[in-house]
């Protein structure tokens, strides 16, 4: 039997950016998947700026990009369609280059991502299978398979796994349609309907797309709100239902779900296995992706013997505590836009439209910084951003360039101590896949940035140098012998 470094449950997304990542890093990688073909039917919706600079690291982002558009404003507004709370438009790509929000189709994201993933040499992907069990001892794994994993995950099961209710759970059906006509009506940003009637939700949904998603009453059933008819009626009330052909819909319950331990052993859950959210953040994906770029590197790490086993524990340690703040979040929104008794949904769009005339406004809920694993550094655990090298007058992005890797940004190597650089030496030595950048330096074997809206300058301000992790979150500033200890106490699970 053909022993792999990496066994992965689920060819998703979340698995399919997890085997890339894995593989691209050099280890051998088995994915095993129930279903022959990419799901059809799009899900998630969103991408934010800084998956898509992830996806740039197993160069997918523009291909992604072509099937996605930017996100423009938010609004929420009433049953008469006042406005109660908006959000405008942003004004330009985030300094990591990408748009905040990237409306897109998934089954064209995982097309591009799997077509990448099937050209790999050290990549054995079984179809048509499906998961039933392991074994695990001391030596590895063993799988026997027959079903999928996911949010249903068996694997999940095999580990006991309980999930943390974070108390949310709302019965919607979600209908996505292709826009027929240029001349729809429809609003390019995102709008929550906050009528008691019937909560709901309109979003584009990438290039000739839209989405709908209507709350369901308690005595609605899902054969009766699945059909055309009545999605057709529903939709009316937002465009003419012959500009727009009806691709899918579908009744979920939006949770919030939070594993409460996401590795046992050699196993481990991460994406909708470990988390599920609501859909108002449009972070569900996102989130999973973000547990796909902080495991992949430590796999990598613990199988080259860099690391103990239970480093692989700073996973749930970073992840867990940032999905559930993203969660809350989405389910704060999801409160706002739920309510169905007349008499609070007056109080709440009086409450709202006073603010958002005062310019109070309504505080719509963030994506936060990473809080584990990470320095007690203003700006660690922070997304940094992608600068450029090369000559100014043809740059190439820094990811493509270093890849998915460590990172160390020099401020000024020139004026670094004959200490500081013989550190630097025994960089090379000791973590030859750390990439070294600087700011400014006349050493041609360091990577040159190009900086020219000092993004990166203004992160590093007058510490001698910042080291970033290889899903580009920021592990924390200061000289290059501080951090360099500090990295090595992180690998092997000591860091204060």
């Amino acid at each position: 039997m053909q022993k792999h470094d990496v066994l992965i449950i689920g060819l998703g997304p979340v698995g399919a950016i997890l085997a890339s990542l894995c593989a691209r890093s050099g280890l051998s990688v088995k994915v095993i998947e129930r279903d022959h073909e990419v799901y059809k039917d799009p899900r998630a919706i969103v991408l934010d700026h800084e998956v898509v600079r992830q996806l740039g690291l197993i160069d997918c982002a523009d291909d992604v990009l072509a099937y996605s558009t930017p996100g423009q404003g938010y609004e929420f507004i009433n049953s008469d369609r006042e406005i109660l709370t908006a959000r405008g438009a942003p004004p330009g790509p985030m300094p990591t280059g990408y748009w905040p929000a990237n409306l897109f189709h998934q089954p064209s994201m995982e097309r591009v991502v799997r077509s990448r993933l099937e050209k790999m040499p050290n990549v054995d992907i079984e179809l048509g299978v499906e998961f039933l069990g392991l074994e695990q001892n001391d030596e590895g794994i063993n799988a026997i398979a027959r079903r999928p994993d996911g949010g249903r995950s068996l694997v999940r099961r095999y580990l006991d796994v309980q999930m943390e209710d974070l108390n949310f759970n709302e019965p919607w059906v979600v209908v996505d349609v292709k826009l027929l006509s240029d001349d729809t009506g429809l609003s390019k940003n995102g709008v929550q309907l906050c009528d008691p009637a019937r909560p709901t939700t309109c979003v584009p949904s990438g290039p000739g797309r839209h989405r709908w998603e209507f709350m369901l009453k308690p005595h609605e059933t899902a054969e009766e709100v699945t059909r055309p008819e009545t999605l057709r009626e529903w939709i009316s009330a937002w465009t003419d239902p012959d500009k727009i052909e009806l691709e899918r819909s579908a009744v979920y319950r939006f949770h919030g779900l939070v594993a409460k331990k996401w590795r046992g052993g050699r196993v481990m859950i991460i994406g909708d296995a470990a988390h599920q959210m609501p859909p108002f953040m449009g972070q569900g994906l996102c989130a999973g992706a973000r547990d796909a770029f902080n495991l992949a590197w430590k796999l990598v790490t613990v199988s080259n013997g860099q690391a103990p086993l239970n480093f692989l524990d700073t996973v749930e340690l970073e992840r867990s505590p940032h999905v559930k703040e993203v969660t809350k979040g989405a389910i704060a929104m999801g409160k706002t836009v739920c309510v169905t008794d007349p008499e609070e949904a007056k109080r709440r769009d009086e409450k709202m439209m006073e603010d958002h005339k005062t310019g109070k406004g309504f505080a719509f809920p963030g994506v936060p910084r990473i809080e584990s694993g990470v320095l007690d550094d203003p700006i660690a655990g922070s997304v940094f951003p992608e600068p450029y090298i090369g000559p100014p007058d043809s740059p190439s992005r820094l990811d493509i360039a270093v890849g998915y890797v460590p990172l160390l940004v020099l401020s000024n190597p020139d004026q670094l101590t004959c200490g500081s650089q013989s550190v630097i030496d025994r960089i090379r030595r000791e973590h030859p896949t750390m990439e070294i950048a600087a700011l400014t330096s006349s050493d041609v074997q360091l990577v040159d940035l190009l900086d020219p809206e000092k993004h990166v300058a203004g992160l590093i301000e007058d510490q001698q140098a910042i080291l970033v992790k290889p899903d580009r979150i920021v592990f924390g500033r200061g000289s290059v012998e501080q951090l360099l200890t500090k990295w090595q106490a992180y690998l092997q699970g000591e860091l204060a």
